[in-house]
């Protein structure tokens, strides 16, 4: 649980008036903002073992609960609920595996943004915006929503998250002060340029422009970037797509699909998108699972065959020489794009 140590230590330096980023902290480095330090304040006051037991079983309860309400999100239920979470879960276990190993916050940042559907489809948008600005206190990951709120109109829902997001940047001023704070706000984009570009063609980085960086020829940075505007300017029209054919036939509860595609762009366009970072598909897994009888029969082997190879993506299963391939060339990214394939084949055919 060494990230849950970082957020840990964040905690106690805000609580003490201190500078949360230092290139002292080595491969370890503090990189969020200093509002998620006042969220891990309060875990602080217990002792460090204690706080990772709390956090480590909380973390696994939150789980439950994002299965859970992912299931219940979906427009209509085509199998039974116990049936749908239990294969969402082997699907994406090695994820969650991961996930908890490292003591991450993307549980609870996806248990916030599935709570912010939620509002969205009980239509009420200062909830939902409320929601969506604070789970970006951890991670920017949610403003992929930013454009598809606005092309909803959805300007309750941005004008509640973004007064949430300036409270949030106010917050740490309890510990610091203005003028202080002020600093160690400045600090923080300063530390994310120093780490992220040395992280983008990591081995085990699996975005889509990493996807492209790793797969065309060294030296063709240039193409790479190239490659990856063009591909995210196509992914971008097709959930436009999405969204003109939902409003066009009338559908109830449209969010429901269209959210589950966005959670997976933000692995995708992230620049540091760890294999765990695809955890964010458990809303797209389990609608696809939960609707995998209506698709053709061969359609339904293709996406079963995709699953299972998500899945089982292990070194116990493939093997070191092609579990190292599959990593290094980061094919998950593959996978991925053929489940975005699916979600618009499920808009196009008005599968519910």
């Amino acid at each position: 649980m060494s990230d849950f140590g970082v957020y840990y230590r964040g905690g106690q330096r805000i609580l003490r008036g201190e500078t949360l980023y230092r290139l002292s902290d080595g491969i370890l480095p503090y990189k969020y903002s200093p509002t998620a330090a006042v969220f891990f304040f309060v875990l602080t006051f217990l002792p460090y073992g204690i706080a990772k037991f709390i956090w480590y079983f909380s973390q696994i309860f939150i789980l439950f609960l994002v299965l859970s309400m992912s299931y219940d999100l979906l427009p209509s239920k085509q199998k039974k609920k116990a049936a749908v979470l239990l294969l969402s879960f082997l699907v994406l276990l090695k994820f969650v595996a991961r996930e908890i190993e490292l003591g991450q916050v993307n549980i609870f940042i996806i248990f916030l943004l599935l709570l912010m559907v939620k509002s969205l489809l009980e239509r009420e948008e200062v909830r939902g915006g409320v929601l969506w600005g604070f789970s970006l206190y951890f991670k920017p990951y949610a403003l992929v929503f930013l454009p598809y709120f606005l092309l909803k109109k959805r300007i309750k829902l941005v004008t509640s998250g973004m007064g949430m997001l300036i409270l949030g940047f106010i917050l740490p001023a309890i510990f610091y002060g203005f003028k202080q704070n002020l600093q160690v706000i400045k600090e923080w984009p300063k530390t994310l340029s120093l780490s992220t570009p040395s992280l983008i063609s990591q081995y085990d980085n699996a975005s889509l422009h990493s996807f492209f960086l790793k797969n065309i020829p060294a030296g063709q940075r240039e193409t790479a970037l190239v490659f990856s505007i063009f591909m995210a300017l196509v992914i971008g029209f097709f959930l436009l797509w999405m969204m003109l054919l939902g409003r066009r036939k009338g559908l109830k509860e449209p969010e429901a699909l269209e959210s589950s595609y966005l959670f997976i762009l933000i692995p995708l366009f992230s620049p540091l998108a760890w294999y765990y970072n695809y955890l964010y598909s458990v809303l797209a897994v389990v609608l696809l699972i939960s609707l995998v009888n209506k698709f053709s029969p061969a359609l339904k082997s293709i996406l079963i065959a995709n699953l299972v190879a998500i899945g089982a993506s292990l070194v116990e299963v493939m093997g070191h020489k092609a579990f190292r391939f599959y990593t290094q060339h980061s094919l998950v990214v593959v996978s991925y794009l053929l489940i975005l394939a699916y979600l618009f084949y499920s808009r196009v055919k008005s599968l519910r």
